[in-house]
């Protein structure tokens, strides 16, 4: 190995401890807010699982899922599922092969990719949140299925608006200096992904096995 090649430096993992080493007070405060919020809104959906478990343990009266009422349609719920995760993996290779290589071309596909999947996501939550096929009446888990997307299309709304926020700065060339945006809000992103795929399994999946 020659000296040249001993002495390169991956741009990616340069650019990476660069930032980590100049972050300011402000870019640090900024993670742990994130973090924060993002850790407290983990506690809230929380109370969801534990109330759906509770309820399907206990069945009082059969009333957990009383005959007849099924989850909306599984295609509907993949699609959602699908949409925010491949949303997910856009800005995540958006923020690694763009940001960290200083390739803010990429950094805007990426960004704009990713909030039109969200975007695209928001709709069938609505479509299912409109045409569930039960109602608040129909027993434990109509409750807890329109409790949980109730909370989380709002939220998936706000995180998309701003997405595409973030998407127009980097447009506008305003992470050319400091990135600490693109990382603070994937981490945001990276956690909605998580809730949605908790979400799924805990609405389609978990309730409708043989032994549940």
């Amino acid at each position: 190995m020659s000296a040249s090649e001993a002495g390169a430096v991956n741009p990616a993992a340069e650019m990476t401890g660069a930032a980590v080493r100049s972050r300011t007070l402000d870019d640090r405060l900024t993670l742990v807010a994130i973090r924060m919020t993002y850790v407290s809104l983990t506690f809230f959906f929380a109370s969801f699982y534990f109330g759906q478990v509770y309820l399907q343990l206990i069945n009082e009266h059969g009333m957990w899922k009383p005959k007849g009422v099924d989850h909306p349609a599984i295609a509907l719920g993949a699609l959602e599922l699908g949409l925010v995760l491949a949303s997910g993996l856009v800005y995540f290779w958006g923020q690694w092969a763009g940001l960290y290589t200083r390739n803010f071309t990429r950094l805007h596909l990426g960004l704009w990719v990713a909030a039109l999947l969200g975007a695209l996501a928001v709709i069938p939550h609505v479509i299912e949140l409109h045409h569930p096929g039960f109602s608040l009446q129909a027993g434990g888990y109509a409750s807890v299925f329109i409790a949980i997307e109730g909370v989380y299309t709002p939220l998936l709304v706000v995180a998309v608006i701003a997405l595409l926020g973030v998407a127009n700065r980097s447009r506008l060339g305003l992470f050319r200096e400091s990135g600490i945006a693109i990382e603070v809000f994937g981490e945001f992103w990276g956690w909605m992904c998580a809730i949605a795929l908790l979400n799924f399994l805990a609405l389609y999946v978990q309730p409708f096995f043989p032994i549940a």
